[in-house]
């Protein structure tokens, strides 16, 4: 047999057993892979206003004090000379630094005179949605509560009220006459029963 007819009879024969043995090969199939559950990933909470959380009325007070009927605060309770407003900037919830030291007086005037009540009226200006400035100002009062309490003053003595944007003392859009409006007033009364103060040793 000339060399190149045996090259070519060997080639095919190489070729047909190769293709017979890869015939005979069983094939495994090859499992599907589980991913791993991943949770989706939690979108973030649209951007809110925090102060315009839903509050009560414009007119109710709070469960901390007394309760009392607006016509009860307007008949019963007035302004003191010692108790005077302090202010807050655009959108804040505590009271301007210089503001401190007269809620430091309104605290030595309570625990010295024990058997004041007094009701916290938060007010704003008028720049915003309504509803806002209602719990804005709601939370001006709570945060005033929150400081007398916190320096001695019993806060059953103490009733929180909103007003917002309602009451204000200056309609003048400038900076200076808005900022009037942002304020918490202190109102007061002499109560049926001598309240004691929350730390007397303070």
């Amino acid at each position: 047999m000339p060399t190149l007819g045996r090259i070519t009879f060997v080639i095919g024969a190489v070729t047909v057993t190769l293709l017979a043995v890869g015939c005979a090969a069983r094939t495994e199939p090859i499992p599907p892979t589980t991913a791993a559950a991943i949770p989706a990933p939690t979108p973030p909470a649209a951007p809110t206003w925090p102060d315009a959380a839903a509050v009560p009325g414009t007119s109710a007070p709070d469960a901390a004090g007394p309760a009392l009927t607006p016509e009860r605060i307007a008949s019963e309770f007035t302004e003191r000379d010692e108790l005077k407003d302090v202010h807050f900037a655009s959108g804040q919830v505590h009271v301007q630094r210089a503001d401190l030291k007269t809620l430091d007086a309104a605290v030595a005037w309570l625990k010295a005179n024990a058997s004041q009540l007094v009701i916290l009226e938060g007010y704003t200006d008028a720049a915003g949605p309504r509803s806002a400035n209602v719990a804005l100002a709601q939370r001006r009062a709570k945060w005033v509560m929150g400081y007398l309490v916190g320096h001695g003053v019993a806060a059953s003595r103490i009733t929180v009220v909103s007003r917002g944007e309602d009451g204000t003392l200056c309609a003048d859009k400038s900076t200076s006459c808005q900022s009037r409006n942002r304020r918490v007033r202190f109102l007061a009364r002499e109560s049926e029963n001598v309240q004691i103060s929350a730390s007397p040793s303070r």
